[in-house]
């Protein structure tokens, strides 16, 4: 094979702490591989970590640079001065295509682009593009969906294509938006002799929407076939809904309660609704128009009583909603408090990232001081936290999950122990990564 070779003057523009490097292109129909030198770590020592080869139908600047194609499978840099290539294939002939590099350290600092190479990949005699296929939909699940076709040729119906591309959507594909449609990335397999019966199962996908599927088929020089029919799959009539959230804690904040939940793991999951009643029988009255996205609440029109209910259900996308969960009391005043509680804390688990928060209810016997110790799992207190003046009614101190040198804890299980008003309470809480 004759190859036509550019001198490509890629100099490295890198912030004074990567050498320059020069490179060259080399053409076929479909691939241009590209050379050049090795860029040093430091200067035009040591050596780099990483390559970021991207290239692009329009010219290449700092703004888009990444949004251009990124070459999958760029070397590893080697030492300073090493003159190294990569193959870019799978593109289409007769096309002019601009190249750009950027090199990273070990700490992950990156260079300026590169200047750019124009380069024009060559023409191809093969101009006979694949022949469509006729997708048939096969087997459903709850979260997949099967496809099949008879394989056709690499020219229309003779020979053997190179590649297939599987999308979906939840509308209807058509040839202008066929690149915005999803690519199914696992599983497609490499197409055989025409007529041979080839598919792939999508999965991961969300049945309670209508898709649509589709195919092309691309030959070695990027012809690509006309858009395969593309198949409806209905969607599945959801009628199970949500679990019921867990974790409901409130607490008395400025303005208002705040109702807190944890997050429920549907797919399909459109919100949360929000109930409050003046007791725990009832009746409940509805705060929230319209499902909540957020796993937290401000009620910030609750009347003027010793304490309210509060309870959470969960919605899905067409309207499934779960049961309630238990009524949360809150004690808006220290009234109807006997004994100084401390009560679950939350969020619980809780990530290493997030503040727990520990309510305390506080009698009419208060205002209180003491303390928060948190223990580690062998018994450690590694965290105290002092209270002053804890007032009458519902409460709450927060832990950011750092000890007291302020390192930021590990994961496991902890122990929160209050002493307050001569009396001492614990609760248990767990730190995920």
């Amino acid at each position: 094979m004759s190859q036509r070779v550019a001198r490509l003057a890629m100099v490295m523009a890198l912030a004074g702490w990567m050498a320059c490097a020069r490179a060259y292109a080399a053409t076929t129909p479909t691939s241009v591989t590209i050379q050049w030198t090795a860029p040093g770590d430091d200067g035009v020592t040591g050596t780099a970590t990483q390559y970021d080869v991207r290239y692009s139908t329009s010219a290449i600047n700092e703004g888009n640079f990444g949004a251009a194609t990124r070459v999958n499978g760029a070397p590893a840099p080697q030492s300073a001065g090493t003159t190294q290539s990569m193959d870019v294939t799978g593109l289409t002939p007769s096309t002019s295509y601009w190249f750009a590099i950027k090199t990273a350290d070990e700490q992950g600092n990156w260079s300026a682009i590169s200047n750019l190479v124009q380069w024009t990949t060559g023409a191809s005699t093969d101009d006979i593009r694949p022949a469509a296929i006729a997708v048939v939909v096969g087997t459903l699940t709850d979260d997949s969906v099967a496809l099949s076709w008879a394989a056709t040729g690499d020219d229309s119906l003779t020979g053997t294509a190179t590649r297939y591309e599987v999308r979906w959507s939840t509308t209807q594909i058509t040839g202008a938006n066929w690149s915005s449609a999803v690519l199914v990335a696992a599983g497609v397999p490499a197409p055989a002799a025409p007529g041979t019966q080839q598919g792939v199962t999508v999965t991961g996908l969300d049945r309670s929407v209508d898709l649509y599927f589709a195919v092309r088929v691309f030959d070695e020089m990027n012809n690509v076939s006309a858009l395969s029919n593309v198949p409806r799959v209905d969607h599945l009539l959801d009628t199970a809904p949500p679990a019921t959230p867990t974790s409901v804690a409130t607490s008395v904040v400025t303005g208002g309660v705040r109702v807190q939940w944890a997050a429920n793991s549907e797919p399909d999951l459109a919100g949360y609704r929000v109930y409050r009643a003046p007791s725990g029988s009832g009746p409940w009255t509805q705060l929230t128009g319209s499902p909540l996205n957020a796993t937290e609440y401000t009620d910030t029109s609750a009347p003027d009583s010793v304490s309210l209910w509060y309870a959470v259900s969960a919605e899905d996308a067409i309207g499934n909603e779960s049961a309630r969960s238990s009524g949360r009391q809150v004690f808006l005043r220290a009234g109807n408090i006997a004994t100084l509680h401390l009560q679950p804390v939350f969020p619980n688990p809780s990530r290493l990232g997030d503040v727990v928060t520990l309510p305390i209810e506080v009698p009419a016997q208060g205002p209180y001081d003491g303390r928060v110790d948190i223990l580690n799992g062998a018994g450690e207190r590694i965290r105290s936290i002092e209270i002053r003046g804890l007032s009458p009614g519902t409460n709450s101190v927060t832990w950011d999950g750092r000890n007291d040198a302020g390192r930021t804890t590990a994961p496991g299980v902890y122990r929160a122990w209050l002493q307050m008003g001569g009396a001492t309470q614990m609760v248990k809480l767990v730190r995920q990564p």
